[in-house]
């Protein structure tokens, strides 16, 4: 076991919607879009109280790595990227219990 949460952002209807107005558009699906989630390892923790923390405390990275992930450019960026915009354009996961079944170090991919 790791002494690290997982958590997963489905995007939701806001993301679509900012994805479809940029200045190149892509004509893609929420399915489409949810086809590859990525998992953010965050601190472990137990209580409730400690959740809503950690995930105010990394709501802007996560937001910015799924804006990256489809629009490089900012200037179009929503500005506000907080927990509270996070929860509206997201589904969030919270998975607290991770478990490595790979035998060896983890290591990051260069």
């Amino acid at each position: 076991m790791l002494n690290r949460c997982v958590v997963i952002a489905k995007a939701k209807e806001p993301f679509l919607k900012w994805l479809k107005q940029l200045p190149d558009p892509c004509d893609v699906t929420l399915e489409r879009v949810n086809e590859m989630s990525t998992a953010y390892l965050v601190p472990y923790f137990e209580e409730d109280a400690e959740q809503d923390r950690i995930l105010r405390r990394y709501a802007g990275l996560i937001f910015e790595d799924q804006l990256a992930g489809w629009w490089l450019d900012e200037a179009d960026w929503p500005v506000r990227r907080g927990v509270v915009t996070l929860n509206k354009w997201f589904d969030i996961e919270i998975h607290p219990i991770v478990l490595d079944l790979v035998d060896g170090p983890i290591l990051p991919i260069a």
